[in-house]
């Protein structure tokens, strides 16, 4: 548990599979994106002491999907777990260290709290990354219970899930029941990390953003979006040259995308600024 004091979030996520844990990789990515001074084995201590205080309130349950209940209705009932409705949009509810301090989250790094604990207990416990809303399940057999950690970890039905869709995102067509798909671990920490970006591009926080960009490519190196938007933002923080070598790089990666004419462009003009600087 210790050694993840040592380690780096790009070592924890290379060549990440299902095995990855998006608790531990949040806490990495916390320490790298804004809290320098974190020890996530602390807070790894933290999750174990939930997990034994969750053991007790599971033992009087044998079925899988009742001890799935269980386990929610202590995290988010008797452990005072809470959605963060009344700022929703504040980045400390993307980092799982103020979680667990505050007490306060988004669904998704709720449900990262539920699986970190679940699957220490035992429960084949998935997340599932609804637009807009993210939730858990846990399946026994061809039978899966779907639960809100964000509203107090209520069991929902497929009627239910759809709503919280349309309440999320406007949709106003019919509920694809692919998005109750289970979302891989890596999925999980791209959409937390996405998350984060939102919230600091919309506070123009650019330092904070490049650092959560920065973790988004050691996550997803293949992906040349991610490339882009780092350029975009070190050209709104004025640094133009890294603009102008992150634009290069994903025209090298992605020369025939769609907005490949538009980055050409944007490159061509900063350019044409560093020369005037120069």
């Amino acid at each position: 548990m210790f050694t993840i004091d040592a380690t780096t979030f790009a070592d924890e996520v290379r060549g990440a599979g299902p095995d990855l844990d998006p608790a531990r990789a949040n806490l990495l990515f916390a320490r790298e994106i804004a809290y320098p001074d974190l020890r996530p084995s602390e807070y790894l201590l933290r999750l174990d002491d939930l997990r034994v205080a969750a053991a007790r309130a599971l033992a009087p349950h044998a079925d899988t999907l009742a001890r799935g209940q269980a386990l929610a209705d202590f995290l988010f009932g008797a452990d005072g777990l809470q959605g963060n409705r009344g700022d929703y949009g504040d980045p400390r509810n993307s980092y799982l260290n103020e979680v667990l301090d505050r007490r306060l989250g988004l669904p998704i790094t709720l449900s990262a709290v539920y699986l970190h604990v679940g699957r220490a207990l035992g429960l084949p416990a998935q997340g599932v990354g609804l637009p807009g809303h993210f939730i858990v399940s846990v399946a026994d057999g061809a039978q899966r219970l779907y639960l809100d950690p964000f509203n107090g970890g209520r069991a929902l039905t497929t009627a239910e899930c759809a709503r919280l869709v349309s309440q999320a995102t406007g949709h106003p067509g019919e509920f694809d029941a692919r998005w109750l798909a289970p979302t891989a671990p890596p999925g999980i920490v791209a959409r937390m990390l996405n998350n984060l970006r939102n919230a600091y591009t919309r506070a123009e926080a650019w330092p904070q953003a490049i650092r959560t960009l920065e973790r988004l490519r050691e996550l997803e190196p293949e992906a040349p979006g991610h490339v882009r938007d780092l350029g975009m933002v070190y050209y709104k923080e004025g640094a133009y040259q890294r603009a102008v070598d992150c634009f290069s790089e994903y025209l090298a990666m992605a020369p025939d995308a769609r907005d490949a004419a538009a980055v050409r462009q944007s490159r061509s003009l900063l350019l044409d600024e560093l020369a005037r600087m120069n």
